[in-house]
């Protein structure tokens, strides 16, 4: 595991773009420290050199199918596999792992029909694949939207939301393809300044302006801020698979998400009924948190565990070897 290579002001500045994704850097200059020229010229390095990468896609629709997928591969051939399902749109995340799986992929369906044509049949043509186990996600209780490096103090962080704080204009009127190309341009980078996107869909300014306002404040989109990490104090990524007595999962679901650790927790239908990843600092904490979490929570059993060697894709951006993006995006859904 390397050391992060993040100054303090970067991961000052980081946190506070996770807090405020579309602040303006004179905004966020008096509270992270530096100068707005000083923030930009940092956050264009960090964004170039794949450390951070910010995403924006949609949230609430009802009828979208969240799903985790393992996978067996023939030996010596998962990254083969997770190579050719990099450019589905429906494996948003693919992680090659350590355990009793090879790869786990994060999917979403726009319906039932759309999941079982990508388990029963895209599957089927990728070639290498042993076997797969499907976990239908029944219910989502937390995720990474809200993990923060924590480099900002409480004041500087409540600083940061107050000042990101606007009144949400009405939602503009789009054709649906204006949506359509403003969501996925801004899957592919959720900072991405109005004018560009404005010129790029060709709509006005003030409609994306006032449209993404809209919709954040809706909650249909998200802007969530994400960083390689191997540049954090948490290099190591796991997945837990749990088994909670049925009447203890909705007290547990919740106790789990509100774990610092925690970088996802769903409720699932399948061997295992609740699914969980985290970041951690090493891998001895791989056992530590197990113990932690069997001893605040009794009669709740981790069945499974895995370490994930790598992130090839996450959230539709493709990452290196080094877990950094490349610039390459398949937006999700």
């Amino acid at each position: 595991m390397q050391d992060s290579a993040l100054t303090d002001l970067d991961l000052r500045l980081i946190h506070a773009v996770q807090i405020a994704p579309r602040a303006p850097w004179t905004t966020l200059a008096p509270i992270v420290g530096a100068d707005a020229v000083t923030l930009a010229r940092r956050w264009n390095r960090l964004r170039d050199d794949g450390i951070v990468y910010v995403t924006g896609y949609g949230a609430g629709t009802s009828t979208a199918l969240l799903s985790l997928i393992e996978i067996e591969c023939a030996p010596g051939e998962t990254l083969n596999v997770a190579q050719a399902l990099q450019n589905d749109r429906e494996a948003f995340t693919i992680d090659l792992t350590a355990g009793g799986r090879d790869i786990m992929v994060s999917l979403i369906s726009t319906d039932t029909s759309g999941l079982s044509q990508w388990t029963l049949e895209r599957i089927r043509s990728v070639a290498r694949v042993r076997s797969m186990r499907t976990h239908l996600v029944s219910q989502p209780i937390a995720d990474a939207r809200n993990w923060r490096l924590r480099a900002l103090s409480k004041a500087e962080v409540a600083a940061v939301a107050k000042a990101d704080q606007h009144t949400a204009p009405p939602m503009p009127r789009l054709q649906p393809d204006q949506l359509a190309a403003l969501t996925e341009h801004l899957a592919i980078d959720g900072r991405a300044g109005v004018t560009e996107i404005a010129n790029a869909i060709g709509v006005p300014s003030r409609k994306v302006r006032d449209a993404i306002a809209a919709l954040r404040a809706s909650g249909r989109l998200v802007i969530r801020v994400d960083v390689a990490r191997d540049h954090t104090p948490w290099p190591v990524y796991a997945w837990y698979f749990l088994r909670v007595p049925a009447a203890m999962v909705a007290s547990v679901g919740p106790q789990l998400g509100r774990m610092e650790e925690v970088r996802l927790v769903v409720t699932t239908v399948g061997e295992f009924n609740v699914i969980m990843a985290v970041w951690l600092r090493t891998l001895q904490d791989v056992n530590r948190l197990e113990a932690v979490i069997e001893e605040r929570l009794p009669g709740v059993t981790i069945a499974d565990r895995s370490v994930v060697l790598r992130t090839v894709k996450h959230l539709g951006h493709f990452l290196d070897e080094r877990g950094q993006a490349t610039g390459e995006t398949v937006p999700m859904g």
